[in-house]
């Protein structure tokens, strides 16, 4: 079943304290006597154990190398990392570390230690009673990394205090130890290792050398320094190739610029640009005087006036010297250019010359770089090793430790354990949970007659009463409740009224109200897998059965509970087999899912076609709780085998019935035992006044409390499957 979801504002506490402390008032001899049982063995306890001083000193990691040079160490620091300052805790509760204490402290022959017992007289080993002592000794020591600082603390626990603060500084005198010899032995190990290699690298540095001196003398190769050998020769004639073909391009180009001027006037002008001369200049400053003097005497005189004829005939003149001149300058351009063409192909015929030697001496410098390179790798790892058999043998007594000591173990004053001011309010007050859940267990001195529960789905079997015991039973009355709606209104409007008034702003009371009828309902029924049936039935009139039902089941699942409604009806033009469902639909007027099943016929079923409880619940397994509308009992279509069978029977009452009258009638129709599983109560419309027998029927708490401890607090676990 699901939890309820209820305000707690409007609605009584699932926990009933004022039930509980009753139980507990009750059996208050027993809380007492576990009380003072606790506090007596906590005496004793305190009375015959031996105190306990625990001495704590605490080292620094310092994640910081010190360094005098600059140097590397052979053995680095332990660094800042989480797991090696973790690490060092195991290290300081080692067991080669804590046997040197062992033995430096003379920890064997402690009587605190030592096992002096019947078993070790009669079982004499020493090397065996040596293990157990030294065991003691390892579990009085504890190492322990202060949250994620760098910091340890190691704490040491024994019976006498000032023994204690000793081995404990022992402890840490001897890890600080341990981790400076850990770095001088190695740079130890590392000088003499380098030692050894030294002498072995330096014989081969000297053979290599002497294999590249060889090779260079039997191949003729000489030292590139001295600018003799092949390589470098071809190096400068490609330079000066480069240069040469330089310069015969640029004397291309003049030679062709040459040719594109031609030897006209104006292609004189542009040959000046490429090679200055000085008859050019004068050529052109003569060419330029006597054509602005031609131009100025055809202005005065005609065509074929002497002076324009003498002025032309010079004119043409020096269009012949300056024709000439052209022709000169390029034919001087053509010999530098012949000039440059040639110094190009006699320096490319001597480096193609010296390519070709080259060709034959390329093995033997492939050969020779190999050795060369050889030789420099021997050099390079003989300086390499040489560097640092030097550091290592200077930093000898430079290094410090990490560890350093923050705070020296003292001795303890108050013994750690064991602690009077801790013990006895423990031990009080595990004494007083101890008897409150002893009187829990034993439960009420006079608990509420609650039948058994059954073999199947745990409901209450019925308990067969003597038939003269008949009158002593009475069904739990829920109160007085009153409902939406006048008097005479039909039954679905009436519903709908409900429904609304439950969401309705302002109807806290109703809504309270009709929560607390919800938890009153809960609080009668025995606890078992879901669903739980619910029959609500009525003395007189059916249709105040079907008011109280559609009322509770709002309420529950207001609760957040899973509801089903069954029915028993007819349906114009739909023949329903007795035993089976029309289908399940939500009623328009409660909005619950709804079930319908055939009505009975008059004077009852057939044997074979009878209904029963397990049939109904094959269709609602999936649900919380079960409305089942029953008939009214005084009906000819009541079926005590079948609604008897709920976990409760609800009787609504109208305004005029009196709860006598109801009881009196219970108990011609029930035995004493489906009694017990009825409650009755009372509906009446708002507006209507009640009678003064009704007035007299107070709100009240179900019978014996059971209300406000509810099905989830019955058994001290919830309802809930």
């Amino acid at each position: 079943m699901k939890p309820f979801s209820i305000d707690e504002r409007t609605f009584p506490p699932l926990f009933d304290v004022e039930a509980i402390w009753s139980v507990l008032w009750q059996h208050r001899m027993t809380v007492l006597a576990c009380v003072g049982a606790m506090l007596a063995l906590t005496l004793l306890y305190l009375a015959v154990a031996k105190p306990s001083y625990t001495a704590t000193a605490s080292i620094l990691i310092d994640p910081r190398d010190s360094h005098a040079t600059n140097f590397n160490s052979v053995l680095p620091g332990i660094g800042p990392d989480s797991a090696a300052i973790a690490s060092q805790v195991f290290i300081i509760e080692s067991r080669d570390l804590l046997m040197d204490v062992f033995k430096s402290e003379g920890i064997e022959n402690d009587s605190e230690f030592s096992d002096s017992g019947l078993l070790s007289f009669l079982f004499a080993d020493d090397a065996l009673a040596k293990d157990s002592t030294f065991k003691r000794f390892q579990r009085a020591v504890s190492a322990e990394r202060a949250g994620l600082t760098y910091v340890i603390d190691v704490s040491f626990k024994s019976q006498s205090s000032d023994k204690a603060a000793r081995i404990a500084n022992a402890i840490v005198g001897r890890y600080r130890a341990g981790l400076a010899g850990e770095r001088e032995t190695a740079n130890s190990d590392v000088n003499s290792l380098l030692a050894d290699r030294i002498g072995g690298l330096q014989k081969n540095v000297g053979d290599a050398e002497r294999a590249v001196a060889d090779f260079k003398s039997r191949h003729q190769i000489l030292d590139p320094a001295s600018g003799g050998t092949l390589q470098s020769q071809i190096d400068q004639l490609t330079s000066q190739l480069i240069v040469a073909r330089g310069d015969a391009d640029q004397a291309k180009d003049k030679y062709d610029q040459a040719l594109a001027a031609g030897t006209l006037p104006a292609g004189l002008d542009r040959l000046s640009e490429i090679l200055s001369s000085s008859t050019t200049e004068k050529l052109r400053e003569d060419y330029n005087q006597r054509a602005a003097e031609l131009a100025s005497y055809e202005i005065v005189y005609q065509p074929r006036h002497p002076t324009i004829k003498r002025l032309q005939s010079e004119l043409n003149r020096t269009r012949s010297l300056m024709a000439a001149e052209a022709k000169r300058i390029t034919r001087e351009l053509k010999a530098k250019y012949d000039l440059a063409a040639q110094n190009v192909a006699t320096l490319q015929a001597k480096l193609d010359d010296l390519r070709r030697q080259s060709e034959s001496s390329d093995v033997a410098q492939v050969e020779l770089r190999r050795l060369e390179a050889k030789a420099q790798a021997a050099r390079t790892v003989l300086d390499d090793f040489l560097k640092r058999a030097e550091e290592t043998s200077q930093l000898q007594g430079l290094q410090l430790s990490e560890a350093r000591v923050i705070s020296a173990a003292a001795p303890p004053v108050q013994p750690t354990w064991p602690k009077p001011f801790l013990l006895l309010p423990v031990s009080a007050a595990l004494g007083l949970l101890a008897g409150c859940g002893l009187a829990l267990m034993r439960g009420p001195a006079h608990p509420p007659e609650d039948g058994p529960e059954g073999p199947a789905r745990g409901r209450p079997q019925t308990v067969e009463l003597p038939k003269g015991d008949i009158s002593a039973a009475a069904p739990a009355d829920l109160g007085e409740y009153r409902r939406p709606g006048a008097a005479g209104n039909g039954v679905h409007a009436s519903i709908r009224a409900i429904r609304r008034r439950f969401s309705q702003a302002g109807s806290e009371a109703f809504s309270r109200d009709l929560l607390q009828l919800v938890r009153r309902i809960i609080s009668h029924l025995t606890e078992h897998p879901k669903p739980y049936v619910l029959a609500v039935s009525s003395t007189h009139d059916p249709l105040e059965a079907k008011l109280a039902g559609a009322m509770i089941g709002i309420g529950l699942e207001q609760a957040d509970q899973n509801v089903l409604v069954v029915e028993f009806g007819r349906r114009p033009g739909l023949e329903i087999p007795a035993r089976s469902g029309t289908g399940m639909f939500v009623d328009s007027a409660s909005g619950l899912q709804t079930v319908m099943y055939n009505a009975a016929a008059e004077g009852g079923l057939a044997s074979r076609d009878r209904l029963t409880m397990n049939d109904i619940l094959t269709d609602a397994e999936a649900f919380d709780f079960v409305l089942v509308m029953a008939p009214s009992i005084t009906g000819s279509s009541w079926d005590t085998e079948l609604f008897a069978d709920a976990d409760l029977m609800l009787f609504a009452l109208g305004p005029s019935e009196e709860t006598s009258e109801a009881v009196t009638l219970l108990r011609q129709r029930l035995d004493a035992g489906q009694i017990r599983r009825c409650a009755t109560l009372a509906i009446v419309p708002e507006g209507m006044e009640a009678d003064e027998n009704q007035a007299a029927r107070p709100i009240r708490p179900a019978e014996d409390g059971e209300w406000a401890r509810g099905v989830f607090g019955r058994r001290g676990h919830a309802a809930d499957e």
